[in-house]
């Protein structure tokens, strides 16, 4: 009757028991990325998503002097990656396309279901003003992923235009040509 009185105990108090959700639960297999470094530690679990969801941006822009965007991400894992090394692949999917653009090592601990990593992309690698989707893989399987738009500014034209003076008497005869075949 103990026995019996202890297991019933135990099954009606588990679910009192049950740790609450940690980031990695409710972020699982997403990437958020950033402009701004992503904090690593939190008070609140949901405080926390909140303020990385705050961070988390679409678009990123190339720096006009330097030709380079600095990306912060951090990635959730739905079970803890019993490896020390993923790859971020990034893809090109503007337009509907999934072109591999680049890949990368990564390192974390075994068993870790979160990485916070920083990269540095330069606009003669991976375009501008295109879209994006950032996964991490473990063994070609993707265990996270996120889509960015990186974006450039492209040449400023004033719009003023300057002939030189054998452009100018081209541009002359054959005005005059056309005129004198109409009439």
């Amino acid at each position: 009757m103990k026995l019996q009185t202890a297991i019933a105990l135990l099954f009606c108090s588990a679910p009192a028991l049950a740790k609450s959700p940690a980031p990695e639960d409710l972020l699982k297999g997403k990437i958020i990325i950033s402009d701004h470094s992503l904090p690593s530690s939190w008070h609140s679990v949901s405080a926390y998503v909140s303020q990385l969801r705050k961070l988390e941006k679409n678009t990123l822009w190339y720096d006009k002097k330097t030709g380079k965007v600095e990306i912060h991400y951090a990635a959730f894992f739905a079970q803890p990656v019993n490896d020390v090394q993923v790859n971020l692949v990034v893809f090109d999917i503007t337009g509907g396309a999934h072109d591999q653009r680049a890949s990368t090592e990564n390192f974390m601990n075994r068993g870790d279901r979160v990485l916070f990593n920083t990269i540095t992309f330069d606009k003669e690698d991976i375009e501008g003003n295109k879209k994006y989707l950032l996964t991490i893989q473990h063994r070609h399987r993707i265990l996270a992923a996120g889509q960015v738009t990186l974006r450039m500014e492209g040449p400023h034209y004033s719009g003023k235009v300057t002939f030189t003076d054998a452009e100018t008497k081209e541009s002359n005869k054959d005005s005059n040509a056309r005129a004198s075949h109409k009439h």
